[in-house]
């Protein structure tokens, strides 16, 4: 009972995690322009000057805001509704428990597609955002933010014993 219970809470608290950061970028929308303008528009880049993806401005890095915005939402909800699912199915057997996971593993796998796959794939690879203070920032959080996503994932991908 305690692996179900702590499945939820993780979930919650990755869903929570998604929903805080979609909240403080849309609080502080000029600022979350600016850092996606600053590492679209590839300046400052001394390291590597070069680059692979062309340089972006508005609207392109409005539109990557929205993008980075609706996934954190949609990690937010999945996650959030994964948790609520797992909580009522705790006392149910092993099959009715491992079906009310879809929610919390699709949250949890949308977590890795926005920290891993947008801001270490796109930003990190693609931008070389690394190179600069503000893109350093966000890379590194980023990569704390898809960890736990990964390891949520890997949680509720075990199996639960019936509930005694």
């Amino acid at each position: 009972m305690i692996d179900r219970d702590l499945k939820a809470i993780f979930s919650a608290l990755l869903g929570l995690m998604a929903l805080f950061y979609l909240l403080q970028n849309l609080i502080n929308l000029d600022q979350a322009y600016a850092s996606l303008d600053y590492v679209m528009s590839q300046a400052d880049h001394a390291a590597y000057p070069g680059n692979l993806l062309p340089a972006l401005g508005p609207p392109w890095t409005r539109a990557a805001a929205w993008l980075v915005f609706a996934g954190e939402f949609v990690t937010a909800f999945l996650a959030l509704l994964g948790a609520w699912k797992m909580a009522r199915a705790r006392r149910l057997d092993a099959d009715e428990f491992a079906a009310a996971k879809k929610w919390a593993k699709l949250g949890a796998g949308m977590a890795i597609i926005v920290w891993f796959g947008f801001f270490h794939v796109f930003g990190a690879a693609g931008y070389q955002m690394w190179q600069t203070e503000i893109g350093a920032g966000s890379f590194q959080g980023a990569f704390y933010y898809a960890a736990f996503g990964f390891f949520v994932l890997l949680y509720l991908g075990q199996r639960e014993d019936e509930v005694a």
